[in-house]
């Protein structure tokens, strides 16, 4: 029998009406359809996305479940896709992201030829406007020695490309209820309890790269900077010297002005 997967993703307001459209006919479009499509939502989004997801609904061979949750931050929303979902696996996808079209098939791939890995990810493509024209690419490592050190400092994951075992993200406890950061301390809680992560060094998931330092950037997120290593710290995958020196670093960074912001994550994360 073939393994099943699930699609968790979530929609909030603010997110667009054509890019969420473009996300779901992106699932919809694949080698590999999925086995079901859990779409958790807060109680307050727009009536224009809730109809999106309705037209999908009634369009599409597989099942969709859209769940409506209170306000609780996108950890908290996960964690109820991940505990609704009845697949053995479960991947990860963005509202405003485009899933490539062997997306699916390629992880569903890859489990069967390494069956202890219990996560794998991939590569991310950016584009400003026509996803066929990447801008860059958003590079992990491949190797589980590499992912370990590079965890120590910043996620080693692109958390829009991801599937995994259902089974052992539970059991390792699920996603926090986090605001910001849940994809992080989950992944360094798996490799704490000696899970296999993995990427392929392929490009799955494409992305809009409008808007993202202003998301990483400002006062809020310094709390939340924060809190996210203090999570990680409390799941004994590094202690607080590591997590100082990561503070000392990204704080200072996030009261940049957004315009150096965007030269050191093009000249450091992207190629």
């Amino acid at each position: 029998m073939s393994p099943t997967v699930s699609v968790v993703m979530t929609t909030y307001p603010g997110d667009h009406q054509s890019e969420l459209r473009n996300c779901l006919t992106s699932l919809s479009g694949q080698r590999r359809q999925p086995d079901e499509v859990i779409i958790v939502r807060g109680n307050e989004l727009p009536s224009e996305l809730v109809n999106v997801i309705h037209e999908f609904e009634k369009k599409i061979p597989f099942s969709v479940h859209d769940i409506v949750v209170d306000e609780k931050g996108r950890g908290y929303a996960r964690r109820i896709g991940v505990k609704r979902a009845t697949s053995e696996f479960i991947a990860i996808m963005d509202a405003d992201d485009i899933a490539c079209p062997n997306r699916l098939s390629r992880q569903l791939e890859y489990f069967e030829e390494n069956p202890s890995t219990d996560l794998v990810g991939g590569y991310i493509g950016e584009f400003e406007t026509d996803p066929n024209e990447i801008k860059s690419v958003r590079k992990v490592p491949t190797e589980l020695d590499d992912i370990q050190r590079m965890a120590h400092y910043r996620s080693p994951i692109n958390h829009p490309t991801v599937m995994f075992r259902r089974n052992t993200v539970i059991d390792v406890g699920n996603y926090r209820m986090m605001e910001y950061g849940e994809d992080y301390e989950l992944c360094c809680r798996l490799l704490t309890n000696d899970a296999k992560v993995a990427n392929i060094s392929e490009i799955l998931v494409k992305v809009r790269a409008k808007g993202l330092m202003t998301r990483r950037q400002g006062r809020k997120i310094i709390y939340r900077e924060i809190y996210l290593q203090r999570a990680i710290v409390q799941s004994g995958f590094y202690g607080w010297v590591i997590a100082f020196v990561n503070l000392m670093i990204r704080i200072p960074i996030r009261l940049l002005p957004k315009h150096l912001l965007k030269r050191i994550y093009t000249a450091l994360l992207r190629s």
